[in-house]
């Protein structure tokens, strides 16, 4: 007997030396992002990626913009890169839209190798929330539903762009399927698509491919099996993609109805209503986190900034390419809320309870949020804001910036391209902190443990 629990002391010992040798999952991807927006910046920074000199940060920041999926950025991309820059922007475009880990899975597959039980978990995280899925199934889902969509979308924008050779008709077209798709916001024209305002095919194209490309992949495949032709019939869906479909519709409703009140005499003095509630339909599909813009940002009222600045934080659905909290992290939150008021103590919706683990995970990413945005905002106040005359306008402008870089959006009022050093810096760690934030929490939620020890309460007064 003694012989035998040695024996299994010592399993479980390699096991452990096993597990260790594996590596943090989380770690991984971290070193994947930071080793590929460096590999980008290094491209960037070559003298023939350059049509003008851009320093080695300014090259950084676009590189982890690009990366991000996030579309922030110091330089004006339209005039800055060759065309070996701009297809070093498309490559990191594509790469950070669909995430390290989709791409490293789809190499290793390639190559005739099968990936581990950790890359397989990161994967996984980033798409499902079903542990017992293939990553093969998954990446023969992802992969041509995302190609053929931005082929759809670039055949689609060539239409569009007739005043320009062939060569740079078809590369922006296809420029600008995948930052639509990816939810990035770079364009190859220095107005973003102010100046296809009021074109329907460019403002469908956009609004198709952000939706599809912040829905989140778990959503969509539900969806797109929801009506069984068999049995003429309709599938039950699950409650993440209720939850999702739902707060996404009254998100865009609320967004086309606002942004019309909102700049009926403003921006959309001058246009008929259809137009108005063209422009504000863009709007409302495009600025939750693809970042593109069809009018002047800084021409927007106080209260439209405003709303940009709540449904940026929300951003896209998970498993998408987009940012932000989430929209389901936010509906929990809201559920909790709205539960409490009730005096229920679970979190209850559609006939459904919410696991307690799931509600603290939302709470936890609402937290740091607030946290990051909070600390970046009142360094920029120090590094970037006026000490005299427009304080408010500075506030509001450093706030917007630093929401849509949390929220891997990308909107902005103009202050990107004006940062200082410490500016641009600070602006890069945010965009980073957004795009792996969630990654953070559920290894920290991972690693949580629960000895069934606790402190002596003691009340105190709140209200």
């Amino acid at each position: 007997m003694l012989h035998s629990r040695y024996d299994a002391f010592s399993y479980v010992e390699n096991a452990d030396e096993k597990k260790k040798k594996q590596g943090n999952p989380i770690l991984m991807i971290v070193a994947g992002y930071l080793a590929l927006i460096s590999l980008g910046a290094t491209l960037l920074s070559l003298p023939f990626a350059q049509r003008q000199p851009v320093g080695i940060l300014d090259a950084f920041f676009t590189a982890g913009s690009a990366v991000c999926v996030t579309g922030l950025s110091t330089i004006d991309i339209s005039s800055s890169f060759t065309a070996f820059g701009n297809w070093v922007l498309v490559i990191l475009m594509q790469c950070g839209g669909l995430g390290i880990m989709t791409i490293s899975t789809v190499i290793i597959l390639l190559a005739g190798m099968h990936p581990g039980f950790n890359h397989q978990s990161a994967l996984l995280a980033n798409y499902t929330q079903e542990g017992n899925v293939d990553a093969t199934q998954i990446l023969k889902a992802v992969i041509p539903f995302t190609f053929i969509l931005e082929a759809c979308g670039a055949v689609a924008y060539f239409t569009q762009f007739s005043g320009m050779g062939l060569y740079d008709r078809i590369f922006c077209s296809l420029f600008q399927a995948i930052s639509s798709f990816c939810n990035v916001g770079f364009t190859l024209f220095p107005d973003s698509l102010v100046q296809f305002q009021l074109n329907p095919v460019m403002n469908l194209t956009t609004c198709i491919l952000a939706l599809a490309g912040g829905f989140g992949f778990l959503a969509i495949t539900e969806v797109r099996y929801m009506f069984d032709f068999k049995s003429r019939s309709l599938r039950k869906i699950s409650l993440h993609t209720r939850i999702a479909i739902g707060f996404t519709l009254v998100i865009v409703l609320t967004s086309i109805a606002f942004f019309t009140f909102s700049e009926w005499n403003n921006t959309f003095a001058d246009l008929s209503l259809g137009e108005k509630l063209e422009s504000s339909a863009f709007m409302a599909f495009t600025s939750r986190t693809a970042g593109l813009n069809n009018v002047n940002v800084p021409t927007l009222s106080v209260g439209s900034l405003f709303f940009f600045v709540i449904i940026m934080l929300i951003g896209a659905n998970p498993g998408s390419c987009g940012g932000g909290i989430k929209t389901t992290t936010t509906a929990v939150i809201f559920l909790l809320g709205f539960n409490r008021l009730l005096g229920r103590n679970k979190t209850q919706v559609y006939g459904r309870t919410i696991p307690e683990d799931t509600v603290d995970k939302a709470v936890r990413i609402f937290v740091v949020a607030i946290a990051v945005i909070v600390t970046a905002t009142l360094l920029l106040l120090e590094t970037e804001a006026p000490s005299t005359s427009n304080a408010q306008g500075s506030f509001l402008k450093v706030f917007f910036e630093v929401v849509s870089a949390y929220s891997t959006c990308g909107l902005s009022m103009g202050l990107t391209p004006d940062l200082s050093i410490p500016g641009k810096i600070i602006v890069f760690m945010v965009m980073f902190i957004g795009r792996m934030g969630p990654l953070f929490l559920i290894s920290a939620v991972a690693k949580k443990q629960d000895e069934g020890m606790w402190y002596a309460e003691e009340d105190i007064m709140v209200g």
